[in-house]
């Protein structure tokens, strides 16, 4: 009796384990079409910078690289931050126009503040200005799967993908590999052409520790290990899968003493009067009070006057380059600092690593993109193409017809492609 007692708590133990752990869109199929295509298996490993891999030697990465398809690097989207870049990866559009275009911004028309660890605000449809992969496939009777994305969790364009999860950052690799599994092994109706998976431990240990540390290290080998565990078992299943790697953004070395104050104590006070102020670090955004006390345009000459290591532009003024202005979103003026500088009404605690600085100055902040399977090149490497062009790339693979703008190109990044 004891021994079948021990079983049927085994059992159930067993079941809570592999259960399913997402939600999931009732009623929905693939169509017979697109049960006949590949499927795309987007993976994300946060904060991975470009030279990591050789950096670091990780075993499976390494070797994923060589024998498939990469570029020299991923130029990331302006601000080189998680939340607008996995948006650019994912709507194939420069912040300014998907409408994340900071990890916290304020949106006036909403009168709203974003926030990434705001999850009413994560959820809110209303945030999100473009579509995203997963939701175009939905619409063309492909499913999507999305194992933490940011912009997954909310209704965009009236969808979610047939299954996706609500982000928990503690969720350990084993289950996240085995959701994915699962999904994969589901009938051929039910089982998600398009997936994505996602990975937070490099960007946490860059940030902690910084870029050089033993602790990036130890965190890329355990991704690196996790992913190679994910390929095994995928492997299996001899399904047409194409394994895409990509990261949002790089990392650089924080200085202590490269911070500057934007203002000193007599102007922080007339800020304080008539800005509402979001952000430090990298980038700073001044939104002006519905009754604003000061000259914008005034307080802003005076800013730039005494500024050393950044500059402030209005909204409309910003470096063209970066597709960084005229959106209400970007603060009525916003302070950028140079490479490497962090800058703020006060000081702070500042990380060890950071990222958020202009992609076009050095390759610190840019990321990587390596694919491999039966619709991509052996063995083959293009040069540094921008993150915005991954979506119509995707598109492409998935037979996904794109009839609306877009910022990015396939021009670049079908060189991948067999």
């Amino acid at each position: 009796m004891k021994f079948i007692n021990f079983l049927a708590i085994l059992l159930f133990l067993t079941s809570c384990s592999t259960s399913q752990n997402y939600h999931s869109v009732d009623n929905r199929i693939n169509s017979k079409e697109s049960q006949k295509k590949p499927y795309v298996l987007l993976i994300s490993i946060d904060g991975y910078r470009w030279d990591y891999t050789e950096k670091y030697k990780p075993k499976f990465l390494t070797k994923f690289k060589e024998t498939g398809s990469s570029v020299k690097s991923l130029r990331p989207s302006y601000p080189t931050k998680t939340f607008p870049n996995h948006l650019s990866l994912a709507t194939g559009r420069y912040p300014v126009n998907h409408g994340i275009i900071g990890n916290s911004f304020y949106a006036p028309t909403m009168r709203e503040e974003y926030s990434l660890r705001n999850r009413e605000a994560v959820t809110d449809s209303r945030f999100y200005l473009a579509k995203p992969i997963w939701v175009l496939a939905e619409e063309q009777n492909l499913l999507a799967a999305t194992y933490f994305w940011p912009g997954s969790e909310a209704k965009i364009d009236g969808s979610l993908p047939s299954y996706y999860l609500t982000y928990n950052h503690n969720t350990p690799h084993e289950d996240r590999i085995n959701t994915v599994i699962e999904w994969y092994k589901l009938p051929e109706e039910k089982r998600p052409h398009l997936t994505t998976l996602y990975f937070s431990d490099v960007d946490s240990a860059g940030h902690k520790y910084g870029p050089n540390s033993k602790e990036v290290k130890n965190a890329i080998i355990k991704v690196d290990q996790s992913i190679e565990k994910l390929n095994t078992e995928l492997s299996k299943l001899n399904l047409p899968i194409n394994i895409i790697i990509v990261s949002d953004h790089g990392m650089a070395n924080v200085d202590s003493d490269k911070f500057e104050l934007i203002a000193s104590e007599e102007l922080k006070e007339e800020i304080k009067l008539s800005y509402k102020v979001i952000g430090k670090g990298p980038i700073v955004h001044f939104y002006v009070n519905d009754n604003p006390q000061t000259n914008t345009i005034s307080l802003l000459e005076r800013i730039n006057k005494n500024a050393s290591n950044f500059k402030c532009y209005d909204n409309k003024s910003t470096p063209k380059k970066l597709n960084f202005r005229d959106s209400e979103r970007i603060g009525d003026f916003v302070c950028l600092a140079n490479k490497g500088w962090s800058i703020g009404l006060s000081k702070g605690h500042l990380p060890k690593g950071n990222h958020g600085w202009s992609q076009y100055e050095g390759m610190e902040m840019h990321s990587i993109l390596y694919a491999k399977g039966p619709n991509f090149k052996e063995s083959f490497q293009a040069n540094t193409i921008n993150n915005i062009d991954i979506y119509p790339m995707i598109a492409k693979l998935l037979d996904l017809k794109i009839d609306h703008k877009i910022d990015g190109t396939i021009k670049y990044s079908k060189e991948l492609l067999k």
